[in-house]
């Protein structure tokens, strides 16, 4: 009967603990501070990604309908369907031309039911030696926190 119990009590906890991100999560207000980071060439390597300003808030909010996720645009107030889980699938894209190679990765994090993180990078390297300069990488960071 100990067995039992305790097999059920680890299983409830198992399932709490999940840190996944899903797009019923999302559902609700949310205040994001969003913070800037930039890193720029430095002799033959990328440097220390270095915060840029102070950061921005912004209020988010979703809604789940249809099993769709719609986002309120913060700047016109519209309704745009989205899914944030799927946009941030924590994947890097990697694409090239004549003069670069750029990167992306983009990464959605759990922290708790009542707070994500989202975060998005972006890197250019030059296939040029004279055009190093231009070699950076860029990240967005928001962190969001549920508004009750």
């Amino acid at each position: 009967m100990k067995k039992i119990f305790l097999i059920g009590l680890m299983s409830l906890f198992l399932v709490g603990c999940n840190k996944t991100v899903t797009n019923e999560m999302l559902i609700g207000n949310w205040e994001c501070n969003f913070i800037d980071y930039k890193s720029t060439w430095d002799k033959n390597k990328l440097g220390e990604l270095k915060k840029i300003g102070e950061g921005t808030r912004v209020l988010l909010s979703f809604k789940y309908e249809d099993n769709t996720l719609y986002a309120k645009n913060p700047n016109t107030g519209e309704w745009e369907k989205g899914n944030l889980v799927k946009e941030y699938n924590s994947k890097t894209s990697q694409q090239e031309d004549d003069l670069a190679i750029y990167k992306t990765t983009s990464s959605i994090k759990k922290i708790s039911n009542d707070k994500f993180i989202m975060t998005y990078e972006f890197e250019t390297i030059t296939k040029l030696e004279k055009h190093n300069i231009y070699n950076r990488k860029l990240k967005n960071e928001a962190t969001c926190t549920r508004i009750k």
